[in-house]
């Protein structure tokens, strides 16, 4: 666990599978549901290698409902980890916890293409983004995203890492390209809006669904949750 203020260096692996999961909670069940993150954790990282990586507060969507209570980010050493934990009878034992305090539940697990490090401060604004590409569109949106990088760096846009879809758990939530980026702040992401809004429409013209949302770094315990 991290304080308050903390900065942490993050690396992103590529031998490695992330887990990016949204929890919308039901009224009044966060305690029951932090009771299943107390139960579940102690399955997922003793037994098969989960690592919290950090935890996110959702603060703005800019396109799609993408806008959980709770949200993170996980990395386990492999798919198969994964697989192999819900096969565990004890997981398979807590899973209705889980879902008796949640009314949705998205669990994507995702690999990244290379190795990547990236300090990160509490508090600091990140930015997931998740995109269902029309059939035939990629290189328009290639050249979108040629033209919007080059803006968007101008306001202090650091890429994280992409995020290839190679397993989608819970939501049906299977995007044809995601990634991760810092802004840091939601003013330097407003500042390339505002500059970009004019090149939007190619992105969009490309695109059958775009999930944008920001959210802040928390290292907080609560970030110690597994699917």
């Amino acid at each position: 666990m991290t304080t308050s203020q903390s900065t942490n260096a993050i690396t992103f692996h590529a031998n490695r599978s992330y887990e990016v999961t949204g929890v919308w909670v039901k009224p009044d069940a966060l305690p029951a549901l932090q009771a299943y993150f107390g139960k579940i954790f102690p399955v997922a990282a003793g037994e098969y290698g989960l690592r919290s990586v950090f935890g996110l507060r959702p603060v703005s969507a800019y396109s799609g409902d993408f806008v959980p209570d709770l949200m993170f980010v996980n990395e386990w050493p492999s798919l198969e980890h994964f697989k192999q934990f819900l096969d565990d009878p004890r997981t398979k034992a807590l899973i209705p916890q889980r879902d008796a305090a949640a009314n949705r539940l998205v669990v994507t697990q995702y690999s990244v293409p290379q190795e990547r490090t990236v300090t990160l401060r509490e508090g600091d604004i990140i930015e997931f983004g998740a995109m269902w590409i029309k059939p035939g569109k990629q290189a328009d949106l290639g050249a979108y995203y040629a033209k919007a990088v080059e803006i968007a760096r101008k306001h202090a846009l650091e890429p994280i890492t992409a995020l290839n879809p190679v397993f989608a758990y819970s939501g049906d939530f299977a995007p044809d390209r995601a990634g991760l980026n810092l802004w840091r702040t939601m003013d330097n992401f407003r500042a390339f809006a505002n500059e970009a809004e004019s090149i939007f429409r190619e992105r969009d013209a490309a695109l059958n669904r775009l999930v944008v949302t920001h959210a802040a770094v928390q290292f907080a315990a609560e970030a110690d949750a597994a699917a």
